[in-house]
């Protein structure tokens, strides 16, 4: 059997030391511990190089919106209608609050990668550990010794494996009020 791979090294790491007790769990109808390890499953590093286009794009309409802003003032003082100047000062404003808007959501991408990155570490550790301390009970479980011991060893460990990863994803839930900005444009043009 091929071993499962994630798009977060720690967990691919996590599920190959996990290979025994999946199998026990398998073998005595446990939970997989390998399946549950897929709900933290993340790419960090594309989060953050898409918070790095999003942080260049913010640069670029901040720049845009300077040279729009030279253009305004030397339109202005050109003796262009009044008019001409209320427009360009909501454009302006758009502009700015388009790269604000921007700026932010690459700091929060960042956040969102750096947490996925501490999360899927340290829940990767937490799991080995408990797999390793149940590596007796795991080799007995392969060596079909179905004993009481044994079999509520490995059933505990795939269980607390589990309950690792659900309170991981529950953890995210903090990120989710931070992102509740994102679903309205950031923008109305006129």
């Amino acid at each position: 059997m091929t071993s499962p791979v994630f798009e977060h090294p720690a967990l691919t790491s996590a599920a190959v030391r996990l290979a025994s007790l999946r199998t026990a769990a398998g073998r005595i109808g446990a939970p997989d511990p390998v399946a549950a390890l897929r709900h933290l499953d993340c790419s960090p590093s594309s989060i953050s190089a898409s918070a790095s286009a999003v942080d260049a794009g913010a640069s670029l309409v901040t720049s845009a919106s300077t040279e729009f802003r030279g253009g305004v003032e030397h339109g202005e003082s050109g003796g262009s209608a009044e008019t001409f100047g209320i427009w360009a000062d909501t454009v302006d404003g758009q502009y700015t609050a388009a790269a604000r808007a921007a700026a932010a959501t690459a700091e929060l991408g960042v956040r969102i990668a750096a947490r996925l990155d501490e999360l899927a570490i340290s829940a990767s550790a937490e799991v080995c550990a408990l797999a390793s301390a149940a590596e007796d009970a795991v080799s007995a479980v392969l060596a079909d010794d179905r004993s009481p011991e044994v079999v509520s060893a490995v059933s505990a460990a795939c269980t607390s494996v589990v309950r690792v990863i659900q309170q991981g994803v529950a953890s995210l839930s903090s990120l989710l009020a931070e992102l509740e900005p994102l679903t309205a444009p950031a923008v109305q043009l006129s």
